[in-house]
């Protein structure tokens, strides 16, 4: 059975939707990543399994073809956790949800839990751009996620209770934005505390006023 989940990569700053298909067939058992993907990703496979099991899931003992689309460009780092578990749980048939709208970003510790990642703010906003709806990352990285309008943000913080939400057992609450905490809690250093070094304050001030890059050798 071939199943699909949605997420997210980043080529330098740029983000773009990743396709995750997971294939579980006949054959001997064996777990297979293709779609460029890197060391981290292909380490996805033993936390993803372990996880599985130790959150009281069943992990398929089939053949598994994973492929990460588009298959051209480079994947990197542990994001791509929480979308392979999602496609794994449909294509075995403990999930049948309709997740067309959603994206999954996140690594998985061992015990099922969500860990944080980099990089949630650009894939959020290309997220909605590209007509997502709502977006499933770890609870540590909601207040970054939902700076973005547009978008519900779902902060996930085990794999348990995130099948439940998907089933309809127990919803998870959307993340809100936290309007009462400053974004500085004191006063940021400026050049009045720089002694000397006039004409590259000026030069600073100069290229910030005006939008301007700087090269700083």
């Amino acid at each position: 059975m071939v199943s699909r989940s949605f997420s997210m990569g980043l080529y330098g700053m740029d983000a773009f939707v990743v396709t995750v298909e997971a294939d579980v067939s006949v054959g001997l058992p064996g777990f297979d990543v293709v779609g460029l993907p890197d060391a981290a990703v292909r380490e996805s496979r033993d936390r993803v399994r372990s996880a599985m099991k130790n959150c009281g899931f069943a992990f398929p003992v089939h053949k598994i073809t994973v492929n990460l689309a588009p298959a051209d460009k480079r994947k990197e780092g542990p994001i791509y956790d929480l979308p392979l578990f999602i496609a794994l749980m449909q294509a075995s048939g403990q999930l049948g949800a309709d997740l067309e709208d959603s994206v999954f970003i996140g690594e998985l510790s061992l015990n099922g839990e969500a860990r944080p990642v980099r990089g949630i703010l650009p894939m959020a906003i290309q997220a909605q751009k590209s007509g997502f709806h709502k977006l499933y990352i770890p609870a540590s990285n909601a207040p970054e996620g939902v700076v973005v309008e547009g978008i519900t943000v779902y902060p996930v913080k085990d794999l348990p209770s995130l099948i439940r939400h998907l089933t309809g057992q127990e919803k998870i609450l959307p993340a809100g934005k936290n309007t009462d905490t400053p974004f500085a809690s004191a006063p940021l250093p400026d050049f009045s505390e720089v002694r000397g070094q006039f004409e590259a304050k000026r030069a600073l001030e100069i290229a910030a006023a005006g939008g301007h890059n700087i090269l700083i050798l």
